[in-house]
């Protein structure tokens, strides 16, 4: 199977569009492979294309001139970012940034759009998509204006464990642990506020190392409730 269909089919937002629709998008489509670190569009332009997260994640990443920087949005596997046929004329507000080795597919905005208009249901989906993600950015802000750091840090472990957790007797179990600097930046701290704040977390028996995983317990999970 063509990686370009693959990936399409393994987008939950477009793997209930009919076959014809997946097939035109594919024909249309570019498969990329991209390193870490790779800036797959830029703040301040336009997205240049909509993208299918095929594999590996991608972030939207805000810096400030002093050089911290912020996560606004994770993208993983099966993702669509749909913006640049939603917004084509609007300047991203972040880079667009690989958060690991990962595989995109690129599809020109105009694809996207006829693949809308011919199947309704789709852009339905594409609406409650954004809605989330307006959802989460709202969360973000209030949490950074009102949470202490802890709270924040809790949030996004959580966050993280129910997105790309196993749940367990033990807990919800992270399966690739993210480094202290990931949560920094995710939560607008510095790094080694980030290290204390785990340490005293592992130290109270909330959050326990497993290898590369983690495990977090029922009881910072209520935490976050």
């Amino acid at each position: 199977m063509p990686p370009e269909i693959e990936a399409l089919q393994g987008c939950p937002l477009l793997a209930a569009a009919p076959a014809a629709v997946l097939e035109s998008l594919a024909r249309q489509a570019t498969f990329r492979s991209v390193t870490r670190g790779t800036i797959v569009a830029s703040e301040g332009t336009p997205a240049p294309h909509v993208i299918v997260v095929a594999r590996g994640r991608l972030r939207a990443v805000r810096r400030a001139s002093s050089g911290r920087e912020v996560t606004v949005e994770v993208f993983r596997q099966g993702d669509l970012v749909a913006d640049a046929a939603l917004a084509p004329d609007a300047p991203l507000a972040n880079d667009w940034e690989a958060a690991e080795a990962s595989a995109i597919v690129l599809l020109p905005r105009e694809a996207l759009r006829a693949a809308l208009t011919a199947t309704p249901e789709l852009a339905v989906a594409l609406a409650s998509q954004l809605l989330a993600r307006l959802e989460r950015s709202k969360n973000l802000a209030v949490a950074l204006a009102l949470s202490d750091v802890e709270s924040r840090v809790v949030t996004a472990l959580v966050n993280l464990g129910r997105l790309d957790g196993v749940e367990g007797a033990d807990g919800l179990l992270i399966r690739q642990r993210p480094t202290q600097q990931e949560i920094a930046n995710q939560i607008g701290a510095c790094r080694e506020t980030v290290s204390r704040t785990v340490s005293d977390l592992v130290r109270r028996g909330l959050v326990a190392p497993r290898g590369k995983s983690l495990l977090l317990t029922p009881g910072l999970c209520e935490m976050a409730a």
